[in-house]
């Protein structure tokens, strides 16, 4: 019986990531300008993998906290008629089991989003002083490689005796041919 309840939990456990469902939010914005936004705000705040301008469709994955390995999240947008459009996010967390935790990434999300469309994320940014500029040394001269034109005009014949007959020949290093029989 013990068993059994442990294979069923096992089960269970297994098909929860099944169980997620997408949210969607609505908006009154052109889909060009939802998915921009959501692009911008899953740039600033999180790693984009993925990303199909053409499809209205974008991949992003979080960071890791304290009570979560972090999450996957797949956004799209689908435009409706009349200057709308949806946007929907499907999140799943990336190792382990977090309850409503991916519910509360997503609300998140259509949150930055409609900030971002508002034109006031809230996303604090820093300002760094601009840094001093760097000379660099100009490259340094590389000699002209030797050229074989001016010696051309010296011809001369090399003799080989070679034992074994039909040797190999080599020039500095270079292979050149074998010795004649």
């Amino acid at each position: 019986m013990y068993k059994r309840v442990v294979v069923f939990l096992m089960a269970f456990a297994l098909c929860l990531p099944a169980l997620a469902k997408p949210k969607k939010k609505n908006y009154e914005n052109s889909a060009t300008d939802v998915f921009d936004a959501a692009l911008r705000t899953a740039r600033e705040r999180h790693v984009v993998t993925y990303v199909n301008e053409k499809m209205l469709m974008l991949t992003f994955e979080t960071g890791q906290s304290l009570l979560s390995e972090g999450f996957v999240a797949n956004a799209s947008v689908e435009a409706l008629a009349d200057n709308r459009c949806t946007l929907i996010i499907n999140v799943q967390n990336k190792k382990s089991l977090s309850w409503g935790a991916g519910d509360r990434m997503a609300d998140k999300f259509f949150s930055q989003v409609n900030d971002e469309l508002a034109g006031a994320p809230k996303q604090k940014s820093a300002l760094k002083p601009e840094q001093e500029h760097v000379t660099v040394p100009p490259p340094k001269a590389i000699p002209n490689e030797p050229t074989m034109t001016a010696a051309m005009d010296l011809v001369g014949v090399v003799h080989l005796a070679a034992s074994p007959q039909s040797a190999e020949v080599s020039v500095d290093g270079d292979f050149v041919g074998n010795a004649r029989l």
